[in-house]
C-alpha cells in the first residue's frame, strides 16, 4: 500500500488546500512578480531575489517554499522575468520553474498598462520514505509513479503609476490535470492545478517634508468553489525607502509584521513574521519570510513606478 498512501497523502493536499497550491508570500506587495507575470519589467531596471518561507515553524513537515526571482526591462517596454522555486509540504514536493513577458503601454508621462503572459513547468512528487506504510506488496499500485510533470500558463495586468497601483492575475489557465496513476481505467483523475485569481492594489501617499510615505495596500484571493479572501495593511516608508515597517491581516488569521532595510541602494532585505490570531497559534511557533536581493544599476520609468521600486521623495 506505499503508494496508495502516498497518492492518498497527494489527495488530501490538493483537495484541501485549494486556496493554497499556489507558492503563498507575506510580502507580495515587496515582490509582486511572483503572483503577477505583468508586473516583469515595471521597476524599469533589472533585479534578482532569493526567498525563503517557512510556515507552521515547529511543525513536523511545515510547508517551506525556496526560489529566486528575476525581472528586468528591455528597451522601455519589453519586460521580462523568471522564477525557480520548490514547495515542500511533509511528504509532497513541487519544484517548478517559469518565464514570463510582459509588454508595457504607455498611456500618458505618468500612467502604464502591462499585458503579462508566463508559461511554466511543475514537478509533483512523493517522498515515500518519509512515510511509514503497513504492507509494500499491493499489486494495485505496481504501476503508479511517485512523481509527475505538468505545464500551465499564467495570464496578469498591471495598470501603475508614480503613486498607485492595481494588478490582476490568473495562474493555472489550464488547470492541468495531475494523476500518479499511469494506467487510466476510465476514472477522473486524483486532482489538478486549480485555477486562482489575485487582485492588488495600493495607494502612496507622501510626506517630502519627513521623506515618509504611508502606502495602504489590499490583495483579494480566490479560488474556485472557495470563499473570497482579502488581505490588507499598511507600510511605512522612511529615508528615501532604505527602511521600511509594515503591518498586514492575512486571511484566515493572521498578523504579519513586517520589515526591509536597503544596503547600499541596491541590496534590499526584507523578514517577516506572521502570526495566528487563534488557538492555533498555542501549537506553531508562526511564519517567517525572508527575501534578500540585488538590483542593478539603471534608470527607473518614473521616479518611483511600482509597489517595489527605491523610493526617492523630492
Amino acid at each position: 500500500m506505499k503508494k496508495i498512501l502516498s497518492i492518498v497523502a497527494v489527495i488530501f493536499l490538493i483537495q484541501s488546500a485549494q486556496a493554497q497550491q499556489e507558492p503563498l508570500f507575506a510580502q507580495y506587495m515587496n515582490n509582486a512578480f511572483l503572483i503577477n507575470p505583468a508586473v516583469a519589467g515595471s521597476r524599469g531596471t533589472h533585479g534578482i531575489n532569493l526567498f525563503h518561507r517557512w510556515q507552521w515553524v515547529s511543525f513536523p513537515g511545515a510547508p517551506q517554499t525556496f526560489g529566486v526571482s528575476y525581472q528586468g526591462l528591455i528597451k522601455d517596454v519589453h519586460g521580462i522575468g523568471g522564477l525557480i522555486f520548490s514547495d515542500i509540504t511533509g511528504p509532497s514536493v513541487r519544484i517548478g520553474a517559469k518565464t514570463s513577458y510582459a509588454f508595457h503601454i504607455p498611456l500618458n508621462d505618468e500612467m502604464r498598462l502591462s499585458i503579462g503572459a508566463a508559461a511554466r513547468v511543475v514537478r509533483n512528487s512523493i517522498n515515500t520514505r518519509t512515510i511509514n506504510f503497513i504492507q509494500d506488496n499491493d499489486a494495485a499500485v505496481a504501476n503508479a509513479s511517485e512523481a509527475v510533470w505538468g505545464g500551465d500558463a499564467e495570464f496578469g495586468l498591471y495598470f501603475y503609476s508614480r503613486d498607485y497601483y492595481v494588478g490582476f492575475s490568473a495562474p493555472n489557465l489550464i488547470q492541468t490535470k495531475i494523476d500518479f496513476g499511469t494506467n487510466p481505467t476510465g476514472r477522473e483523475p486524483l486532482g489538478k492545478g486549480y485555477r486562482h485569481y489575485f487582485l492588488t492594489g495600493g495607494y502612496k501617499f507622501r510626506i517630502p517634508e519627513k521623506k515618509m510615505i504611508i502606502e495602504p495596500s489590499v490583495m483579494v484571493k480566490y479560488v474556485k468553489g472557495t470563499v473570497p479572501q482579502i488581505d490588507g495593511g499598511v507600510t511605512l516608508r522612511l529615508l528615501n525607502d532604505q527602511l521600511a515597517f509594515g503591518c498586514f491581516y492575512r486571511n484566515p488569521g493572521f498578523i504579519s509584521l513586517q520589515t526591509r532595510f536597503v544596503f547600499d541602494n541596491s541590496i534590499p532585505l526584507l523578514i517577516s513574521f506572521d502570526v495566528s490570531t487563534a488557538r492555533f497559534q498555542n501549537y506553531s511557533v508562526g511564519a517567517t519570510e525572508v527575501i534578500l536581493g540585488y538590483d542593478f544599476k539603471g534608470t527607473p520609468m518614473f521616479e518611483n513606478n511600482g509597489p517595489d521600486v527605491p523610493q526617492t521623495i523630492k
